[in-house]
């Protein structure tokens, strides 16, 4: 599939304003609201899912039934790469057909009830214990995503493995003596730019709800959020991560 001149233009503004996005978060919410205006879509999320466990490791929507998911999934592409490997752009129609698909009980109870149809998905990376993608979905009443737009989301592949990288660089570049790897004990400095924010807020005495009105987000997204900052931080309540956060701000 040969790109236009007016897609390689918009991929380049695209990549001119991640350029200027804080490198720390490899997927922040404005990269995000970017594609999504490059790729059409309803949304647009990254996700990691550890299968092994059979949990997300990020929502793939504030409002996902996790345990429904898993009941009746995982989706198509992820069983097709995790069994293949294949990390390509794909859509869900590539991996399954289309009647079979609409009478499977993932889409009958987890994507139709909500409208949802249509899946683009770039892989970034597989194993039979994890799986990161970045996924584009559309409603069933839309058109099904075109080979543009997966030759879009092929050509930012690189820039957005780069993207990773520089962050696991500043990462490292603040925190040398903890590998990536490292769970609970965290440093301040291993939270995301969302979940510093949300954590300021909580030291203010904000309630998930409040906190999630005044940053456009669900309840569940602000709670799943501060469920990281607890891993990370080695704690298991609001008010130890509010003492942890004051401390290291001390430091």
């Amino acid at each position: 599939m040969r790109l236009t001149r007016p897609d390689y233009e918009a991929v380049w503004e695209f990549l001119l304003e991640v350029d200027d996005m804080v490198p720390e978060e490899p997927y922040p919410a404005d990269l995000m609201v970017g594609l999504q205006s490059l790729v059409a879509s309803e949304g647009v999320a990254y996700q990691e899912l550890d299968i092994a466990s059979r949990r997300f490791l990020t929502p793939l929507d504030p409002d996902d039934d996790e345990e429904l998911y898993w009941t009746v999934g995982p989706c198509p592409i992820t069983d097709y790469r995790v069994r293949t490997g294949d990390l390509s752009a794909i859509r869900m129609s590539d991996v399954v057909g289309r009647l079979r698909y609409r009478e499977s009980p993932f889409y009958r109870e987890y994507f139709q009830p909500v409208g949802l149809d249509h899946v683009l998905d770039l892989g970034l990376s597989t194993d039979r214990q994890r799986y990161r993608s970045i996924v584009l979905i559309r409603g069933r009443d839309d058109a099904d995503f075109s080979e543009r737009d997966r030759a879009v989301l092929e050509l930012l592949r690189p820039h957005l493995r780069a993207r990773e990288a520089r962050a696991d660089l500043e990462r490292r570049a603040r925190n040398p003596d903890r590998s990536p790897e490292s769970g609970a004990g965290e440093t301040k400095s291993s939270l995301t730019a969302r979940e510093r924010e949300i954590l300021r807020l909580v030291r203010e005495g904000k309630t998930n709800t409040e906190i999630a009105g005044e940053l456009w987000v669900s309840p569940s997204t602000v709670k799943k959020h501060l469920e990281n900052v607890y891993d990370k931080l080695g704690v298991a309540s609001r008010a130890a991560a509010a003492m942890a956060a004051q401390a290291g701000s001390a430091r």
